[in-house]
C-alpha cells in the first residue's frame, strides 16, 4: 500500500515537471518577443547598425558619420570648427556672387566718367578676391568632409576658373573702347560672360546651401537676395540702353543739322568752321 501511494507521488512529481518544461514562463516570452523585433528591425536596416558603429569606433577625425560621406578626414577638427568654416564660406560666397559683382556691373552704368570705370574694375577685383578667400574655405571643408566630387564643388571650381578670363577680357574691351570710341565685340563678350559667371555662381550658391542641409529661412534669404540684384541689375541695364539711344538720336539729329549747314561742295575748313591743326 505505501509503495503504491509512493509511486503515485513520483508519477505526479514527473507530469509536473515535463509541463513545466515544455511551456517557457510568461516572463521568458515577453524577454525574448523584443528581442527578435530588436533583431528584426536590425536586420532591416543594415545600414544604420553600421553607422551607428562607425559613430562609435571611427571618432570626431572620421567623415563616416555625416550622411553620404566614408572613410578618414584629410583634416583632423571638430565639428564645431567645421561649422564655422561651413558659414563663412558661404557668406563670403554669397556676398560676392549677390552683392559684390551685381554692384560692380551697376557702377559702370549709373556713375559718371571716367571714375566709373575704375569704381568697377575695383569692386570686380575685390569681389574676385572674396571668391578666391572663399574657395579656399570650400577645399578645406570639402577635404575635411568629402565634398570634393559633389556637383556643387565641380560648379564651384569651374566659375572660379572662369572669373580668371573674365579681367583680360575686361581689359582688351577697354582698350579697344579708347582706341575707337565705340563698343566692340570684346565688350560684347566682356559682358555677356560675365553675366553668365554671375547667375551660374547664384544658382550654384543655392546648391551648397542644399549640399550643406541649411534651413528654410536661410534659402529663402539667399533666394531674396539674389532675386533683388538680379531684378535691380536688368531696370539699370534697361535704363541704359534707352538713355544710351536717346543720347545716340540726339547725335545723329545735330550731326545732320550740321551737314545742313554745311555748303554745298565746301569743305569745313573752307568756310572756317573748323581750324586746320
Amino acid at each position: 500500500m505505501r509503495f503504491t501511494i509512493f509511486h503515485h507521488l513520483v508519477v505526479l512529481f514527473a507530469c509536473q515537471a515535463l509541463a513545466n518544461n515544455s511551456a517557457p514562463p510568461e516572463s521568458s516570452l515577453q524577454r525574448t518577443a523584443p528581442e527578435l523585433g530588436s533583431l528584426h528591425n536590425a536586420a532591416a536596416v543594415p545600414e544604420f547598425k553600421s553607422i551607428s558603429k562607425r559613430q562609435n569606433i571611427d571618432g570626431p577625425d572620421s567623415a563616416a558619420g555625416e550622411p553620404g560621406h566614408g572613410g578618414r578626414r584629410t583634416i583632423k577638427t571638430t565639428p564645431a570648427k567645421r561649422r564655422t568654416f561651413r558659414i563663412a564660406h558661404g557668406t563670403i560666397m554669397g556676398v560676392a556672387f549677390t552683392i559684390g559683382f551685381p554692384s560692380g556691373a551697376i557702377f559702370i552704368r549709373v556713375l559718371k566718367p571716367p571714375n566709373h570705370v575704375y569704381i568697377h574694375a575695383a569692386t570686380q577685383i575685390f569681389s574676385t578676391a572674396m571668391a578666391f578667400t572663399g574657395m579656399g574655405l570650400g577645399i578645406w571643408l570639402g577635404l575635411n568632409v568629402r565634398y570634393l566630387d559633389y556637383l556643387h564643388t565641380i560648379i564651384g571650381f569651374a566659375v572660379i576658373a572662369s572669373l580668371v578670363i573674365q579681367p583680360v577680357l575686361g581689359l582688351i574691351h577697354h582698350i579697344r573702347f579708347k582706341k575707337v570710341k565705340r563698343s566692340t565685340w570684346w565688350g560684347f563678350v566682356h559682358r555677356w560672360y560675365g553675366r553668365v559667371i554671375v547667375v551660374v555662381g547664384i544658382v550654384n550658391g543655392g546648391l551648397g546651401l542644399l549640399l550643406a542641409e541649411n534651413t528654410r529661412a536661410g534659402e529663402i534669404a539667399y533666394a531674396a537676395v539674389a532675386g533683388l540684384a538680379g531684378f535691380t541689375y536688368l531696370m539699370v541695364v534697361v535704363q541704359w540702353i534707352f538713355r544710351t539711344r536717346a543720347v545716340e538720336k540726339t547725335m545723329k539729329k545735330q550731326q545732320q543739322k550740321k551737314d545742313y549747314m554745311e555748303p554745298a561742295g565746301e569743305s569745313r575748313e573752307a568756310v572756317g568752321l573748323m581750324q586746320v591743326p
